[in-house]
């Protein structure tokens, strides 16, 4: 079976180790030059880390990660809302782990370290005929695989061309990213909740937060040029333990901005051409599933192309099997956006008051297996 996978995210690369486990190689494309991102930081809650570890990887992500033990909550004033014993909830799932995007980006690649990757290289034109697509690149060439799969992310150029032209919806909200040195010994997942403004940092390694900053606001908002300057005003009012880390943006700090969007097109296959990762389902980030729900797409489908019989059952079945966990995870995710916007005196007494009960309804369902 010939196989063409666009998009070398985590999604793609999950795919191409899931399909190698199982003695299935595929072409891999890749319309970046080189594997600079600005994903910044990664927390990956049990299920998540319990996916990459079904591809053999559990031993490098521990390595490179840093365990998250315990989720706080705080109010902007810096006031103990809840605290989350993560730990414990996941305990027969996986641990949950603070880990840079480029430390696992860079795992993967090794796991696939024998299937090149054409980098540089784009997707222009997709046709299906029977049993199969042909695929015209950028640089004019064309190649006819039996399989397409679109792991190329929120704007995918593969569900554009092939399943839903629709463009991804934005959710009302902003957010910025940057590292931080790690001066005031933050030792959990911490957030600082405030109506329509939200702070967040995590250990990734020894020394280094990852900081997200996430603002309500109207799509060409001005602030969406914030300066590192800038930002710090926007959040002045916000306390210990997170606040004083905006101190630390300078001119010269990478600090990125992008707007929350989501996609839910209609399906996540059309005849041999399959969605996976943010391509199929990319919601915002509150659950933090973004690279677990990738990991687990690439091992159903994996297991799904391998297995005897019809490819196209095969695909439906997939699909349907996928669709109550995406459906979930996206209908979460949304309650608490909503959540975050609520009066700020509604917002804190839900989770002072209820902090372990919302997170229990949240995620238990995720404690099984995909």
């Amino acid at each position: 079976m010939k196989i063409l996978i666009v998009g070398a995210g985590l999604a793609g690369l999950s795919l191409a180790r899931a399909l190698l486990s199982r003695g299935i190689s595929a072409d891999i494309v890749e319309r970046r030059y080189d594997w600079r991102s600005p994903g910044f930081g990664l927390f990956l809650p049990g299920n998540a880390s319990r996916a990459f570890g079904r591809l053999g990887l559990m031993p490098q992500m521990i390595e490179a990660a840093v365990p998250i033990r315990r989720q706080d909550f705080y109010d902007h004033r810096g006031r103990h809302l809840s605290s989350i014993d993560a730990e414990a909830f996941w305990t027969d799932c996986g641990p949950c782990l603070g880990m840079p995007r480029s430390a696992l980006h860079a795992i993967l690649r090794e796991s696939v370290a024998g299937l090149p990757i054409r980098t540089g290289r784009g997707v222009t034109e997709l046709r299906q005929i029977a049993n199969g697509c042909e695929v015209t690149f950028d640089d004019q060439s064309a190649q006819t695989y039996d399989l397409v799969v679109g792991a190329d992310g929120l704007h995918s150029t593969i569900r554009r061309l092939a399943i839903d032209p629709a463009s991804p919806t934005y959710t009302g909200n902003g957010c910025w990213r940057f590292f931080a040195r790690n001066l005031s010994g933050i030792d959990a997942w911490t957030v600082m909740v405030s109506k329509g403004r939200t702070l967040l940092a995590e250990p990734v390694d020894r020394s280094t937060l990852y900081v997200y900053a996430e603002i309500t606001q109207t799509a060409g908002d001005p602030r969406e040029r914030a300066s590192g300057a800038q930002l710090r005003s926007y959040f002045a009012d916000f306390a210990a333990p997170i606040g004083p880390l905006l101190d630390q943006l300078l001119p010269e700090t990478p600090l990125y901005f992008s707007r929350i969007e989501t996609v839910q097109p209609r399906t996540s296959f059309s005849g041999r051409v399959v969605l996976i990762g943010d391509a199929a389902h990319a919601t915002s980030p509150s659950m933090a599933e973004g690279a677990g729900m990738a990991c687990e797409d690439a091992l159903l489908l994996a297991a799904a192309i391998a297995a005897p019989g019809d490819l196209d059952t095969a695909l439906g079945c997939y699909a349907a099997r996928r669709k109550p966990r995406v459906d979930w995870v996206q209908g979460q995710s949304e309650t608490r956006d909503r959540l975050r916007r609520l009066p700020a005196g509604i917002s804190t007494r839900l989770l002072r008051f209820a902090g372990m009960p919302l997170y229990r309804h949240s995620y238990t369902p995720l404690l099984a297996e995909a």
